[in-house]
Formats: structure tokens, C-alpha cells, sequence
């Protein structure tokens, strides 16, 4: 934070306040301490950070948040179901969850993006009926934190691969879901997607997403067209999805009639 150059140079002080006494944040903020936070959030130096905060990794949340401050910084604070949404929670290990749909019963193993042994991985959901894969398309200029040298996008299009090349899934559709395209055009007038993909010819917010969708269906290699349907979303857009879902699940059942 001290590395900052504030627009407002007050936020300066502001900001070594905070860091001073961060031990002690924990609860309900003072009114104090609640403006100084969104001083500094409104500061554009900050602004124009957080436009570039896919080199700290930070989450795309965190504005929500931000903006947020007052409503949740309360007593009776109750996270409406947009706040449960936006908390976002990384996977860890596997996630089993049942649920109903289309009057129908399902089990979804979520995996998250963890690099496991994939081979171990495949043979113990063997008999599935269908994989989702969810390749967020933002993080095309993002490194791994398991080493923060390997590129996000290059090693989820590797895992895609790999998962479409496994003979046990031969012949198991895969539902490809390119998330995140809001974040995603966003981002392109602020980190270029030529900056990361060389192959990428250049064009217009269409003609990036079209490149992504092409770039995941090569990964799909020679699976045929049949067992395969690609989708662009925004998972948090709880209505986009359900619409969305809906149409996935009423094409599982129908390949499984």
C-alpha cells in the first residue's frame, strides 16, 4: 500500500493507519475507520489499480464489496443471496452435492481447479453421465498459485485435453461453459489479449470471445461435434444460469433416453 502513489495524497495517511492497526479489525468497523476504507476505494489511483488487479490475483469481488461497505458493516447484517454469490470460496478436495432438476436426481463431484494426478482422477468417476468443464476466460494473463509461472488459461486448455483425449470419457459429453465474459471484455481494453496470445489475430470484444471459443474447442481435438456444447456465461448471473442449466439438464436426460 505504502508504494502507492494516491491521487488524494491524504489517502497516504489514511492507508499506514490501517495497515498500523490491522490486528484489531475484526467485527463490526468504526465509523472512522469505514470512511477512511472508502476514501481510499474512491481514490482513482486506487480505481486504476484495481483495473489492473489480475496481476495480484485479487478477486473480481472485492469491488462488490467495496461499494457494499456500508450496508454490511452493521449489526443486523444479514448476506443477501447476491453477497452469498459473490463470496467466492475456492474448491477444496472433492465436492460431492445432490440435488433435484427437471424432476430428476443428481450428483455433481466438483473438483475445482486443483492439479491432482488426472489419470487417478478419470478412473475414479468412471460411469458418468456428463462432465461440466468451466474455463474462465478472464484469466487469460493470470499464473497458477502453485507456482505463479504457468499461465491459468494455457493449464485449464490443458486439463480440457487431457479430459477429452481419456478413452473412459469417449464417449461422455462434455458441456463447456466459457465464464466469466463479462470480467473478461472488461479487461481487454485495460490488458490486451495480443499481450498473451500472439496468435490472436486482433478485432473487436466479439472477435476475442470468438477466439476463446475457438481456442477451447481445438483443445476438445477430434471428440465429435456431437458430444460436446459450448456455452458463454457469467456464473453469477443467477438468471443467465438457471435458463442456461435448464437447458443443459432437459439434454442429459434427453441422451439418456
Amino acid at each position: 500500500m505504502s508504494d502507492i502513489g494516491f491521487a488524494d495524497p491524504i489517502n497516504m495517511g489514511r492507508s499506514q493507519s490501517i495497515i498500523a492497526d490491522e490486528e484489531n479489525h475484526y467485527g463490526i468497523f468504526s465509523k472512522e475507520l469505514a470512511e477512511k476504507i472508502k476514501c481510499i476505494w474512491a481514490d482513482k489511483s486506487m480505481q486504476s489499480l484495481y483495473a489492473r488487479r489480475s496481476q495480484f490475483n485479487l478477486n473480481d469481488s472485492a469491488a462488490y464489496f467495496l461499494n457494499n461497505l456500508d450496508k454490511i458493516n452493521t449489526l443486523d447484517y444479514k448476506p443477501s443471496d447476491r453477497d452469498l454469490i459473490m463470496a467466492y470460496v475456492p474448491t477444496c478436495g472433492v465436492q460431492n452435492v445432490i440435488f433435484t432438476a427437471s424432476n430428476q436426481s443428481f450428483q455433481l463431484f466438483d473438483i475445482g481447479g486443483q492439479k491432482i494426478d488426472r489419470r487417478k482422477w478419470a478412473t475414479q468417476y468412471e460411469g458418468i453421465d456428463a462432465i461440466f468443464f468451466c474455463l474462465a476466460i478472464s484469466e487469460y494473463d493470470q499464473k497458477m498459485n502453485e507456482d505463479m509461472v504457468t499461465n491459468r488459461l494455457d493449464d485449464a486448455l490443458k486439463l480440457l485435453e487431457t479430459i477429452s483425449e481419456e478413452p473412459m470419457f469417449a464417449t461422455t459429453p462434455i458441456y463447456l461453459f466459457l465464464n466469466e465474459i463479462d470480467v473478461f471484455c472488461e479487461k481487454l481494453d485495460v490488458i490486451p489479449l495480443s499481450n498473451y496470445r500472439k496468435d490472436f489475430p486482433g478485432g473487436d470484444q466479439d472477435d476475442a470471445l470468438d477466439f476463446m471459443e475457438n481456442l477451447a474447442v481445438a483443445a476438445l481435438g477430434k471428440r465429435d461435434k456431437s458430444l460436446y456444447r459450448v456455452y458463454r456465461c457469467i456464473a453469477i448471473d443467477t438468471q443467465m444460469m438457471a435458463e442456461l442449466l435448464s437447458t443443459v439438464f432437459k439434454d442429459i436426460m434427453k441422451r439418456k433416453r
